[in-house]
């Protein structure tokens, strides 16, 4: 049996760039539900975000070198014959020299093909891998009102066809994605959380296309956003038929374990130990890991019935034990399956049926709490139908008359929270400020903690705003404006101070590039041996004022390209021509180095009688 892997990536807190709202929730969700209705083996899906743990040692932090690395074993090593991996972004997305790259947490706009990872090299790590699925799907945003974000897309499109990687990114290279608070996730992602849902076990790209293609743009309208049109690329086409999402034999909670016992047998009889790796070692133990670290959230408690799913589709029916039961998770038509069972029995007997079925789906809906209580240590939180109104804990009660672990409480669960932040602070670096005061903001009013937490922030966002202003004391403008971007809408005097400095500094760059680019064009303006255009250059180099950072160089320039005049007007003179030589050296500006020398030249040829 082939095996399904994931690699989610969600980044909100940039260090260099506009910070986002919900691309970690993104990829949270879309672990969730692979994992937790979707079939997937929790210990092959790779999570990376913000807030994401260290695995066995190993981070998960979404920098460049943390993905590069975990890619290349996931390619080389991870993936085997007949494997099935999703790949998942949402994030910045960034162009330079025609090349598309996505950006990890440390991107640099000012370095993209320095900082930034290439979608050519995933893809074609994609390619060279065993899989034979691979699908890639990015929620790319694109730095608005520059170059660099562009018509980010185009590339990504071709590679996709050539390489024959089935993609679907969220909006044509000419659109912008979107977010929207009310569904607390990118508006591409909550499109595609829907599709999933609805499409259930027999999802295919072809059937996913066509419901992002309708769905996609009526979120846009709902949520007030300009419209995003999905672009799905799938070559040769009959890829697009392919089922994307494992055949669900089991029931969709605990089906994992079954496949697990299946696929460890076959390993067992084959003799394969590839899949044992530092991530999966660390994933055995999983199942207490994931409910000890606040960051990360129970697979089965994830945000994905805070979607409004369409009205006109009807959410995945519960699966029960029962091959019946199974038939009719997949069909979606629970009425017609009960209606076959009761049709096999008498008239008299249909009262006794009834309660035949309730205990069957009561034993069988026990027997899972059973199983994930032991799965995670704690009783399965319930899950809400939508958003609730006001604050939402982390640790809901469970059901009366459930026995197991008991949960952590909401102060237990902040307390960790108020640590864990207080642990990035320890190279004094304002991105791991910006880390603490993301973890610190998920304690929420009126829960424990929350005081202090609301203290930590503002003093670590003032930490930050001082930061930046002794940056831009120094000089460092662009320094200045990528940490005052990291500084949180509250507290509000703090980020209106933030807010006020980036305006006021983006001009100071706007000028030093200004005057950078005059610098470039006085010396464009040299011709060699042709005195004039040395004078033309110094006249342009002369317009930088003191105080900008190209004032230095320009005087060096200005120095040197006075010194050239004198030495073209010596030649003449040398050569006999004084006449020519004095009309050169006259070219040297006054205020320049070598004037003084140049003028006494030209006192000195004018004695001399000519040739």
């Amino acid at each position: 049996m082939s095996n399904h892997w994931l690699m989610a990536i969600g980044i909100n807190q940039y260090q260099y760039l506009q910070p986002l709202g919900y691309a970690q929730a993104d990829a949270q969700a879309i672990w969730n539900f692979l994992v937790g209705r979707g079939g997937f083996m929790p210990e092959r899906c790779l999570l990376f975000s913000d807030t994401s743990p260290y695995i066995a040692g190993h981070s998960t932090y979404p920098r460049s070198e943390n993905i590069k690395l975990w890619m290349y074993w996931l390619c080389q090593e991870g993936l085997q014959e007949g494997d099935q991996v999703w790949f998942f972004f949402s994030g910045y997305g960034l162009k330079s020299n025609g090349e598309e790259y996505l950006m990890p947490i440390d991107g640099n706009p000012a370095d993209i093909a320095g900082t930034g990872i290439p979608i050519r090299w995933i893809y074609e790590s994609l390619k060279d891998a065993k899989a034979s699925m691979q699908l890639v799907l990015l929620d790319i945003n694109r730095a608005g009102g520059t170059q660099a974000g562009a018509q980010v897309g185009s590339q990504t499109v071709e590679l996709a066809r050539a390489l024959e990687i089935p993609t679907i990114l969220s909006c044509q290279p000419t659109q912008f994605s979107h977010e929207a608070s009310d569904l607390q996730h990118g508006l591409f992602t909550a499109a595609l959380l829907e599709g999933l849902r609805t499409e259930g076990g027999d999802t295919s790209i072809a059937t996913l296309k066509r419901y992002l293609s309708e769905r996609l743009p009526e979120l846009c309208e709902l949520h007030w956003r300009p419209r995003q049109e999905p672009v799905v690329v799938v070559h040769p086409a009959t890829k697009s038929h392919q089922v994307i999402l494992p055949d669900l034999r089991v029931p969709v909670a605990s089906g994992y374990y079954a496949e697990a016992e299946e696929r460890n047998s076959t390993t067992a009889e084959a003799g394969v130990s590839g899949t044992v790796n530092p991530s999966f070692v660390a994933a055995q133990h999983n199942m207490q890991t994931i409910a000890s670290i606040p960051s990360m959230e129970n697979p089965f408690n994830g945000n994905l019935d805070d979607i409004e799913p369409r009205s006109d589709l009807q959410d995945e029916p519960a699966a029960v034990s029962s091959s019946t039961s199974t038939t009719q998770a997949k069909n979606g038509h629970p009425g017609n399956s009960k209606n076959a069972i009761l049709a096999e029995e008498d008239d008299d007997d249909e009262e006794g049926t009834f309660w035949r079925q309730m205990l069957l789906w009561g034993g069988g809906l026990l027997l899972l709490v059973l199983l994930l209580m032991s799965l995670f240590g704690r009783p399965l939180r319930q899950q809400t139908a939508g958003r609730q109104g006001g604050t939402s804990s982390d640790a809901v009660s469970s059901k009366s008359g459930q026995k197991g672990a008991k949960p952590k409480s909401v102060e237990q669960i902040n307390q960790e929270r108020l640590n864990k932040a207080k642990t990035f602070l320890q190279n004094n670096q304002v991105s791991q400020y910006s880390q603490a005061i993301a973890t610190a903001s998920l304690i929420k009013s009126g829960q424990p903690y929350y005081d202090e937490a609301q203290d930590s922030i503002e003093r670590w966002s003032q930490i930050i705003l001082d930061t930046a202003q002794g940056r831009a004391q120094r000089g460092n403008y662009s320094g200045a404006i990528a940490a005052a971007n990291l500084i949180p809408k509250d507290p509000q005097p703090i980020y209106a101070q933030a807010q006020k400095s980036i305006k006021q500094w983006s001009g100071v760059v706007k000028q030093q590039q200004a005057y950078t680019k005059t610098l470039q064009s006085a010396k464009g303006l040299v011709k060699p041996g042709e005195a004039s255009s040395y004078n033309k250059a110094i006249v342009v180099a002369r317009k930088i004022p003191a105080g900008q950072p190209a004032y230095t160089e320009a005087q060096k320039s200005i120095a040197l390209w006075s010194q050239s005049i004198l030495n073209l007007a010596n030649q003449r003179a040398s050569g006999g021509d004084t006449k020519a030589a004095i009309a050169t050296a006259s070219l040297v500006p006054k205020n320049t180095p070598a004037y003084a020398k140049a003028q006494q030249a030209i006192a000195q040829w004018k004695r001399q009688p000519s040739k």
